[in-house]
Protein backbone atom coordinates (compact mmCIF):
# COMPACT_ATOMS: atom_id res chain seq x y z
CA UNK A 1 0.00 0.00 0.00
CA UNK A 2 1.53 3.40 -0.99
CA UNK A 3 0.33 5.08 2.24
CA UNK A 4 1.48 3.78 5.61
CA UNK A 5 -0.33 5.83 8.31
CA UNK A 6 1.82 7.46 10.94
CA UNK A 7 1.37 6.69 14.62
CA UNK A 8 0.22 9.59 16.74
CA UNK A 9 3.53 10.00 18.59
CA UNK A 10 5.42 10.13 15.29
CA UNK A 11 2.95 12.60 13.78
CA UNK A 12 3.11 14.96 16.75
CA UNK A 13 6.90 14.78 16.77
CA UNK A 14 6.96 15.78 13.11
CA UNK A 15 4.60 18.65 13.88
CA UNK A 16 6.96 19.84 16.60
CA UNK A 17 9.87 19.62 14.17
CA UNK A 18 7.86 21.67 11.64
CA UNK A 19 7.64 24.49 14.21
CA UNK A 20 11.43 24.52 14.63
CA UNK A 21 12.24 24.15 10.92
CA UNK A 22 13.71 26.86 8.66
CA UNK A 23 11.40 29.07 6.62
CA UNK A 24 11.70 26.99 3.47
CA UNK A 25 12.43 23.46 2.23
CA UNK A 26 13.56 23.52 -1.38
CA UNK A 27 13.45 19.73 -1.45
CA UNK A 28 9.74 19.67 -0.53
CA UNK A 29 8.97 22.42 -3.03
CA UNK A 30 10.70 20.49 -5.82
CA UNK A 31 8.97 17.23 -4.87
CA UNK A 32 5.62 18.99 -4.96
CA UNK A 33 6.34 20.60 -8.34
CA UNK A 34 7.46 17.30 -9.87
CA UNK A 35 4.41 15.48 -8.54
CA UNK A 36 1.82 18.12 -9.40
CA UNK A 37 3.07 20.06 -12.42
CA UNK A 38 6.03 18.46 -14.19
CA UNK A 39 3.86 16.78 -16.85
CA UNK A 40 1.19 19.49 -17.06
CA UNK A 41 0.90 22.05 -19.82
CA UNK A 42 0.39 25.73 -19.09
CA UNK A 43 1.30 28.11 -16.30
CA UNK A 44 1.09 27.51 -12.56
CA UNK A 45 -0.78 30.29 -10.77
CA UNK A 46 1.43 31.10 -7.77
CA UNK A 47 0.56 33.74 -5.20
CA UNK A 48 1.61 35.15 -1.84
CA UNK A 49 -1.19 36.51 0.34
CA UNK A 50 -0.87 38.51 3.57
CA UNK A 51 -2.67 36.74 6.38
CA UNK A 52 -5.26 38.80 8.32
CA UNK A 53 -4.53 39.38 12.00
CA UNK A 54 -6.79 40.05 14.93
CA UNK A 55 -4.42 42.43 16.70
CA UNK A 56 -3.04 44.47 13.80
CA UNK A 57 -4.57 47.34 11.88
CA UNK A 58 -5.57 46.53 8.27
CA UNK A 59 -3.29 49.40 7.23
CA UNK A 60 -0.33 47.29 8.35
CA UNK A 61 -1.18 44.50 5.90
CA UNK A 62 0.66 44.20 2.61
CA UNK A 63 -0.80 43.41 -0.80
CA UNK A 64 -1.00 40.15 -2.71
CA UNK A 65 1.73 39.14 -5.17
CA UNK A 66 1.36 36.88 -8.23
CA UNK A 67 3.46 35.03 -10.74
CA UNK A 68 2.48 32.63 -13.52
CA UNK A 69 5.31 30.11 -13.37
CA UNK A 70 6.10 28.02 -16.45
CA UNK A 71 9.29 26.51 -15.05
CA UNK A 72 10.37 25.08 -11.72
CA UNK A 73 13.00 27.80 -11.32
CA UNK A 74 10.35 30.53 -11.57
CA UNK A 75 8.21 28.66 -9.02
CA UNK A 76 11.18 28.10 -6.69
CA UNK A 77 12.38 31.70 -6.80
CA UNK A 78 8.91 33.02 -5.98
CA UNK A 79 8.64 30.65 -3.00
CA UNK A 80 12.11 31.64 -1.79
CA UNK A 81 11.16 35.31 -1.94
CA UNK A 82 7.97 35.10 0.14
CA UNK A 83 8.24 32.03 2.38
CA UNK A 84 8.74 33.22 5.94
CA UNK A 85 8.09 36.85 5.05
CA UNK A 86 6.00 38.52 7.75
CA UNK A 87 2.30 37.64 7.40
CA UNK A 88 2.61 36.01 3.96
CA UNK A 89 1.39 32.56 2.91
CA UNK A 90 2.23 31.00 -0.45
CA UNK A 91 -0.35 29.20 -2.58
CA UNK A 92 -0.35 27.64 -6.03
CA UNK A 93 -3.09 26.65 -8.44
CA UNK A 94 -4.65 23.22 -8.30
CA UNK A 95 -4.90 23.28 -12.10
CA UNK A 96 -2.57 24.85 -14.64
CA UNK A 97 -3.72 27.81 -16.73
CA UNK A 98 -3.88 27.59 -20.51
CA UNK A 99 -4.18 31.38 -20.66
CA UNK A 100 -2.69 34.00 -18.36
CA UNK A 101 -5.39 36.19 -16.76
CA UNK A 102 -5.06 39.95 -16.97
CA UNK A 103 -5.73 40.33 -13.25
CA UNK A 104 -5.83 38.11 -10.17
CA UNK A 105 -6.01 34.36 -10.22
CA UNK A 106 -8.19 34.06 -13.31
CA UNK A 107 -11.21 31.83 -13.69
CA UNK A 108 -12.52 28.62 -15.16
CA UNK A 109 -12.27 30.09 -18.66
CA UNK A 110 -8.47 30.02 -18.33
CA UNK A 111 -8.40 26.27 -17.61
CA UNK A 112 -9.03 23.53 -20.18
CA UNK A 113 -8.43 20.45 -18.04
CA UNK A 114 -8.92 19.66 -14.37
CA UNK A 115 -5.70 17.92 -13.35
CA UNK A 116 -6.24 17.52 -9.63
CA UNK A 117 -8.96 16.93 -7.09
CA UNK A 118 -7.89 18.53 -3.82
CA UNK A 119 -9.35 18.21 -0.33
CA UNK A 120 -8.86 20.94 2.28
CA UNK A 121 -9.45 19.57 5.79
CA UNK A 122 -9.30 21.79 8.86
CA UNK A 123 -11.20 22.13 12.10
CA UNK A 124 -13.69 24.90 12.75
CA UNK A 125 -12.22 27.68 14.85
CA UNK A 126 -13.67 30.79 16.47
CA UNK A 127 -10.79 32.95 15.28
CA UNK A 128 -8.45 33.16 12.31
CA UNK A 129 -5.64 31.87 14.48
CA UNK A 130 -3.92 28.54 14.07
CA UNK A 131 -4.91 25.00 14.96
CA UNK A 132 -3.25 23.05 17.74
CA UNK A 133 -1.15 19.99 16.95
CA UNK A 134 -3.93 17.82 18.41
CA UNK A 135 -6.48 19.35 16.03
CA UNK A 136 -4.21 18.75 13.05
CA UNK A 137 -3.79 15.14 14.17
CA UNK A 138 -7.55 14.66 13.99
CA UNK A 139 -7.60 16.26 10.55
CA UNK A 140 -5.01 13.67 9.52
CA UNK A 141 -7.26 10.88 10.79
CA UNK A 142 -10.18 12.34 8.88
CA UNK A 143 -8.03 12.60 5.74
CA UNK A 144 -6.93 8.97 6.00
CA UNK A 145 -10.57 7.88 6.33
CA UNK A 146 -11.50 9.75 3.17
CA UNK A 147 -8.42 8.43 1.38
CA UNK A 148 -9.50 4.88 2.18
CA UNK A 149 -12.94 5.55 0.70
CA UNK A 150 -11.48 7.17 -2.42
CA UNK A 151 -9.13 4.24 -2.98
CA UNK A 152 -11.94 1.71 -2.74
CA UNK A 153 -14.18 3.74 -5.06
CA UNK A 154 -11.69 4.95 -7.66
CA UNK A 155 -8.43 3.05 -7.10
CA UNK A 156 -6.35 6.17 -6.39
CA UNK A 157 -4.01 7.43 -3.67
CA UNK A 158 -3.34 11.08 -2.82
CA UNK A 159 -0.35 13.16 -1.98
CA UNK A 160 -1.05 14.16 1.66
CA UNK A 161 0.26 17.49 2.90
CA UNK A 162 0.33 19.10 6.34
CA UNK A 163 -0.86 22.65 5.61
CA UNK A 164 -0.01 24.10 9.04
CA UNK A 165 -3.64 24.26 10.19
CA UNK A 166 -4.83 21.00 8.72
CA UNK A 167 -4.40 18.51 5.91
CA UNK A 168 -4.50 18.88 2.13
CA UNK A 169 -4.95 15.87 -0.15
CA UNK A 170 -4.26 15.99 -3.89
CA UNK A 171 -5.54 13.33 -6.30
CA UNK A 172 -4.72 13.11 -9.99
CA UNK A 173 -7.77 13.36 -12.26
CA UNK A 174 -8.44 13.97 -15.95
CA UNK A 175 -11.66 15.98 -16.33
CA UNK A 176 -12.72 18.42 -19.01
CA UNK A 177 -14.32 21.76 -18.27
CA UNK A 178 -17.26 21.29 -20.62
CA UNK A 179 -20.26 23.51 -19.90
CA UNK A 180 -22.39 20.63 -18.63
CA UNK A 181 -19.78 19.88 -15.94
CA UNK A 182 -19.42 23.45 -14.70
CA UNK A 183 -21.54 25.62 -12.41
CA UNK A 184 -19.76 28.95 -12.55
CA UNK A 185 -16.26 28.17 -11.29
CA UNK A 186 -17.36 24.93 -9.63
CA UNK A 187 -16.85 21.49 -11.21
CA UNK A 188 -19.63 18.93 -10.88
CA UNK A 189 -17.42 15.85 -10.54
CA UNK A 190 -15.07 17.28 -7.93
CA UNK A 191 -18.01 18.56 -5.90
CA UNK A 192 -19.68 15.15 -6.02
CA UNK A 193 -16.57 13.24 -4.94
CA UNK A 194 -15.90 15.67 -2.10
CA UNK A 195 -19.47 15.21 -0.92
CA UNK A 196 -19.32 11.42 -1.12
CA UNK A 197 -15.99 11.11 0.70
CA UNK A 198 -17.21 13.34 3.53
CA UNK A 199 -20.38 11.30 3.85
CA UNK A 200 -18.66 7.90 3.79
CA UNK A 201 -18.88 5.44 6.65
CA UNK A 202 -15.14 5.83 7.22
CA UNK A 203 -15.45 9.59 7.65
CA UNK A 204 -18.49 9.20 9.91
CA UNK A 205 -16.53 6.80 12.14
CA UNK A 206 -13.82 9.41 12.71
CA UNK A 207 -16.40 12.11 13.41
CA UNK A 208 -17.95 9.92 16.11
CA UNK A 209 -14.55 9.56 17.81
CA UNK A 210 -13.85 13.30 17.92
CA UNK A 211 -13.42 15.09 21.25
CA UNK A 212 -16.38 17.37 21.97
CA UNK A 213 -14.18 20.43 21.50
CA UNK A 214 -13.34 19.61 17.86
CA UNK A 215 -15.49 19.90 14.74
CA UNK A 216 -14.27 19.52 11.17
CA UNK A 217 -14.63 22.40 8.74
CA UNK A 218 -13.70 20.84 5.42
CA UNK A 219 -13.97 23.09 2.37
CA UNK A 220 -15.39 22.06 -0.96
CA UNK A 221 -12.64 22.97 -3.43
CA UNK A 222 -14.53 22.22 -6.62
CA UNK A 223 -13.83 25.67 -8.06
CA UNK A 224 -11.25 24.86 -10.71
CA UNK A 225 -9.03 27.98 -10.28
CA UNK A 226 -8.59 27.11 -6.60
CA UNK A 227 -5.17 27.71 -5.02
CA UNK A 228 -3.71 25.58 -2.20
CA UNK A 229 -0.84 25.98 0.26
CA UNK A 230 2.60 25.04 -1.13
CA UNK A 231 4.40 22.39 0.95
CA UNK A 232 7.93 23.41 1.78
CA UNK A 233 6.83 26.97 2.61
CA UNK A 234 6.12 28.41 6.03
CA UNK A 235 2.70 29.02 7.54
CA UNK A 236 2.39 31.64 10.25
CA UNK A 237 -1.19 31.38 11.50
CA UNK A 238 -0.30 29.11 14.42
CA UNK A 239 1.43 30.41 17.53
CA UNK A 240 4.93 29.40 16.46
CA UNK A 241 4.36 28.97 12.74
CA UNK A 242 4.95 25.67 10.96
CA UNK A 243 6.76 24.59 7.83
CA UNK A 244 4.15 22.93 5.63
CA UNK A 245 5.29 19.51 4.53
CA UNK A 246 4.55 16.38 2.52
CA UNK A 247 3.44 13.50 4.74
CA UNK A 248 2.76 10.87 2.06
CA UNK A 249 3.78 10.93 -1.59
CA UNK A 250 2.82 7.84 -3.59
CA UNK A 251 4.76 7.37 -6.80
CA UNK A 252 2.96 8.50 -9.93
CA UNK A 253 2.53 4.97 -11.24
CA UNK A 254 0.80 3.92 -7.99
CA UNK A 255 -1.17 7.11 -7.39
CA UNK A 256 -3.60 6.43 -10.26
CA UNK A 257 -5.77 8.87 -12.20
CA UNK A 258 -9.54 9.33 -11.97
CA UNK A 259 -11.11 9.67 -15.42
CA UNK A 260 -14.55 10.90 -16.41
CA UNK A 261 -15.85 7.43 -17.20
CA UNK A 262 -15.34 6.46 -13.54
CA UNK A 263 -17.69 9.13 -12.21
CA UNK A 264 -21.48 9.04 -12.29
CA UNK A 265 -23.39 11.85 -10.63
CA UNK A 266 -27.12 11.21 -10.02
CA UNK A 267 -29.47 13.74 -11.59
CA UNK A 268 -30.86 14.71 -8.17
CA UNK A 269 -27.45 14.98 -6.45
CA UNK A 270 -27.73 18.69 -5.73
CA UNK A 271 -31.50 19.07 -5.37
CA UNK A 272 -31.17 20.65 -1.93
CA UNK A 273 -28.94 23.39 -3.38
CA UNK A 274 -31.33 23.95 -6.29
CA UNK A 275 -34.31 24.29 -3.96
CA UNK A 276 -32.45 26.76 -1.76
CA UNK A 277 -31.40 28.74 -4.83
CA UNK A 278 -35.00 28.83 -6.09
CA UNK A 279 -36.16 30.07 -2.70
CA UNK A 280 -33.53 32.81 -2.78
CA UNK A 281 -34.53 33.80 -6.29
CA UNK A 282 -38.15 34.24 -5.21
CA UNK A 283 -36.95 36.47 -2.40
CA UNK A 284 -35.00 38.68 -4.80
CA UNK A 285 -38.14 39.57 -6.73
CA UNK A 286 -39.38 41.29 -3.58
CA UNK A 287 -36.33 43.54 -3.15
CA UNK A 288 -37.08 47.20 -2.56
CA UNK A 289 -34.34 48.67 -4.74
CA UNK A 290 -34.67 52.25 -3.48
CA UNK A 291 -34.63 52.13 0.34
CA UNK A 292 -34.63 55.36 2.31
CA UNK A 293 -31.96 54.28 4.78
CA UNK A 294 -30.13 51.18 5.93
CA UNK A 295 -31.64 49.77 9.11
CA UNK A 296 -29.81 50.12 12.41
CA UNK A 297 -29.48 46.35 12.71
CA UNK A 298 -27.91 46.04 9.27
CA UNK A 299 -25.41 48.84 9.90
CA UNK A 300 -24.48 47.38 13.28
CA UNK A 301 -23.56 44.12 11.56
CA UNK A 302 -21.71 45.98 8.80
CA UNK A 303 -19.67 48.05 11.28
CA UNK A 304 -18.76 44.92 13.21
CA UNK A 305 -17.59 43.14 10.05
CA UNK A 306 -15.57 46.17 8.96
CA UNK A 307 -13.63 46.02 12.22
CA UNK A 308 -13.00 42.28 11.99
CA UNK A 309 -12.38 41.75 8.30
CA UNK A 310 -10.12 43.89 6.11
CA UNK A 311 -11.54 42.77 2.76
CA UNK A 312 -15.15 43.46 3.77
CA UNK A 313 -14.12 46.92 4.98
CA UNK A 314 -12.34 47.69 1.72
CA UNK A 315 -15.33 46.56 -0.32
CA UNK A 316 -17.73 48.59 1.81
CA UNK A 317 -15.53 51.66 1.42
CA UNK A 318 -15.67 51.20 -2.36
CA UNK A 319 -12.12 49.94 -3.03
CA UNK A 320 -12.40 48.23 -6.44
CA UNK A 321 -8.67 48.25 -7.28
CA UNK A 322 -8.40 44.45 -7.34
CA UNK A 323 -11.12 44.05 -9.96
CA UNK A 324 -11.07 44.72 -13.68
CA UNK A 325 -14.42 46.55 -13.65
CA UNK A 326 -16.88 48.16 -11.25
CA UNK A 327 -19.57 45.58 -12.06
CA UNK A 328 -17.12 42.77 -11.22
CA UNK A 329 -16.33 44.47 -7.90
CA UNK A 330 -20.04 44.84 -7.13
CA UNK A 331 -20.57 41.15 -7.83
CA UNK A 332 -17.67 40.23 -5.52
CA UNK A 333 -19.13 42.41 -2.77
CA UNK A 334 -22.58 40.86 -3.28
CA UNK A 335 -21.08 37.36 -2.93
CA UNK A 336 -19.27 38.49 0.19
CA UNK A 337 -22.50 39.75 1.75
CA UNK A 338 -24.32 36.51 0.89
CA UNK A 339 -21.57 34.55 2.59
CA UNK A 340 -22.09 36.60 5.76
CA UNK A 341 -25.81 35.80 5.73
CA UNK A 342 -27.25 39.08 4.50
CA UNK A 343 -30.61 38.84 2.72
CA UNK A 344 -31.17 40.47 -0.69
CA UNK A 345 -33.05 43.45 0.82
CA UNK A 346 -30.23 43.96 3.32
CA UNK A 347 -27.62 43.69 0.56
CA UNK A 348 -29.30 46.49 -1.35
CA UNK A 349 -29.34 48.67 1.77
CA UNK A 350 -25.61 48.06 2.23
CA UNK A 351 -24.87 48.91 -1.40
CA UNK A 352 -26.66 52.26 -0.96
CA UNK A 353 -24.73 52.97 2.24
CA UNK A 354 -21.38 51.83 0.82
CA UNK A 355 -18.76 53.67 -1.17
CA UNK A 356 -19.50 51.67 -4.32
CA UNK A 357 -19.44 54.35 -6.99
CA UNK A 358 -22.48 55.09 -9.14
CA UNK A 359 -24.77 52.58 -7.39
CA UNK A 360 -27.21 55.41 -6.80
CA UNK A 361 -26.92 56.50 -10.44
CA UNK A 362 -27.94 53.13 -11.88
CA UNK A 363 -31.46 52.12 -12.77
CA UNK A 364 -33.69 50.05 -10.52
CA UNK A 365 -33.44 47.27 -13.10
CA UNK A 366 -29.63 47.26 -12.96
CA UNK A 367 -29.58 47.15 -9.16
CA UNK A 368 -32.13 44.35 -8.97
CA UNK A 369 -30.37 42.39 -11.72
CA UNK A 370 -26.99 42.64 -9.94
CA UNK A 371 -28.39 41.15 -6.75
CA UNK A 372 -30.39 38.57 -8.71
CA UNK A 373 -27.26 37.35 -10.53
CA UNK A 374 -25.32 37.13 -7.26
CA UNK A 375 -28.00 35.01 -5.60
CA UNK A 376 -28.32 32.74 -8.64
CA UNK A 377 -24.57 32.19 -8.79
CA UNK A 378 -23.92 31.94 -5.05
CA UNK A 379 -22.74 28.51 -3.91
CA UNK A 380 -21.05 29.35 -0.64
CA UNK A 381 -18.41 31.48 -2.37
CA UNK A 382 -16.03 32.95 0.19
CA UNK A 383 -13.99 35.85 -1.20
CA UNK A 384 -10.82 35.60 0.83
CA UNK A 385 -8.32 37.85 -0.86
CA UNK A 386 -9.25 40.19 -3.66
CA UNK A 387 -10.52 38.00 -6.49
CA UNK A 388 -9.27 34.83 -4.85
CA UNK A 389 -12.08 32.72 -3.48
CA UNK A 390 -13.02 29.28 -2.34
CA UNK A 391 -16.31 27.48 -1.95
CA UNK A 392 -17.11 26.68 1.65
CA UNK A 393 -18.89 23.37 1.91
CA UNK A 394 -21.81 22.33 4.09
CA UNK A 395 -22.57 18.65 4.40
CA UNK A 396 -26.03 17.72 3.28
CA UNK A 397 -28.26 15.42 5.24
Amino acid sequence: MPIQPLKKATFLKQMESAEQAPDISLDAIERYWNWAYSNADGAVQTCAFPVPTEDKSPDEMGSGHWVHARTFNEFKEFCKTYSGMWRYHIYSGVNTLNEIPEVGRGGAKHIDTVNHLSFDIETKRKSYGGSSKEEVWWCYQYALAQAKFMNEEYGVWPMIVMSENGIHMHYKVDFSTDNELMHGQSHKYTKWMTQRSMSSDYANTIEQKLPDSIEFGQDDVSDVPRVMKVPGTRGIKSENGRLCGIIHQPSKDKAGVITEDQVTVPDNAFEDEKREQKSNNETVSEVEVTPENASTDVMTRVNSLCKKEELFRKMFEGDTSNYSSRSEAEMGFAMKMLNHGFKPDEMNQIFWASGMSKWDEESDNYRERTIQKAVEGFDGNVVKDSTNGTFSFSRQG
